[in-house]
């Protein structure tokens, strides 16, 4: 990665983080750097506390005006610093991007069948309940501009952390760009090494139900908006099958009862929603204060002070 780096950019720096390792994995990554290289730093907790919370250990101690996080062993490609950076230099108005490997001219290279089609119908599950716009919501290589990034304030220390980023970018008015790229499990590095065969770390089956725990609570105005809808559509169905029946002949009773339960289901569906939306904008303000604390204002508040000017 080192080389990568210095063959592709002039000012660089990288920043290796050891999330409290066990293995002696500092003490093998500090002999192996050269201590006279003084653009590459290591970040070291003393426990461990998660990827997410590694990631943004190491988000906040960076100086550079773009920020890239991936993965150290260059799976996603030796140039993916250098096209994420090239991507947000020719997109001014971009303030983030993504790399996925679900775009066209992107893929997945000796990954385990498995374990493409469950990141793939994962993937596809969060669009359908989140973000249908982006195509790789819990990919962690990424690239972000200093100001967009550093001031955020993470909650989640788990994986789960990449798709907290995401929302709250997004719910911020935050504008992001994705890059198409390859995944690729490096075999023959491993393989040259000596290492033994690379077998993934995280529990997919586990990672996608944390993953949709988290879009539950993060995103529940929708959910509460559907079922007041479907509550709303069915209670009037069987109000107007009862008053069918009244005049007809056959069961109303019943059928206005539940009717009319349902029509209730309705109301009370459609104020949890309402009690979400202005939760989430109080929500909103609370992730607004660092970004005010660094005199930057994301541009959806611009926005919104430009729809609704303040009073004179």
């Amino acid at each position: 990665m080192i080389a990568n780096l210095r063959a592709q950019f002039d000012d660089w720096e990288l920043i290796l983080v050891n999330d409290g390792s066990r293995d002696r994995s500092l003490d093998a990554l500090t002999t192996a750097l050269d201590p006279n290289e003084k653009r590459v730093r290591v970040i070291s907790c003393a426990v461990n506390q998660g990827r997410g919370r590694a990631l943004k250990n190491g988000i906040n101690a960076a100086t550079g005006e773009i920020i890239v996080t991936t993965e150290a062993d260059c799976s996603w490609g030796d140039d993916i610093a250098r096209r994420l950076v090239d991507e947000l230099l020719a997109h001014p108005e971009a303030h983030f991007v993504v790399a996925s490997p679900h775009l066209p001219g992107g893929g997945l290279i000796n990954v385990p069948l498995r374990r493409r089609l469950l990141t793939a119908i994962g993937n596809r599950l969060i669009r359908l309940f989140f973000a249908p716009n982006v195509t790789m919501n819990t990919g962690m290589t990424r690239a972000y501009r200093r100001e967009v990034i550093q001031p955020l304030e993470a909650w989640e220390d788990g994986k789960e952390f990449h798709l907290e980023v995401l929302l709250k970018l997004v719910a911020l008015g935050f504008r992001l760009r994705e890059i198409s790229a390859f995944i690729t499990w490096q075999e023959h590095k491993l393989a040259a090494s000596g290492a033994p065969k690379r077998v993934s770390s995280t529990r997919i089956f586990k990672t996608i139900g944390t993953h949709m725990r988290f879009l539950a609570t993060a995103r529940p105005t929708q959910y509460f908006a559907v079922a007041a809808a479907l509550s709303l559509l069915i209670g009037a169905i069987l109000v107007g099958w009862a008053f069918h029946n009244l005049f007809f002949g056959g069961p109303a009773v019943y059928l206005a009862i539940v009717g009319l339960l349902m029509l209730l289901f309705a109301l009370l569906f459609t104020g949890f929603s309402v009690f979400f939306v202005k939760l989430g904008e109080a929500m909103r303000e609370q992730w607004l204060i660092p970004y005010r604390t660094a005199g930057y204002v994301p541009p959806g508040v611009l926005k919104a002070a430009q729809v609704f000017p303040p009073r004179p």
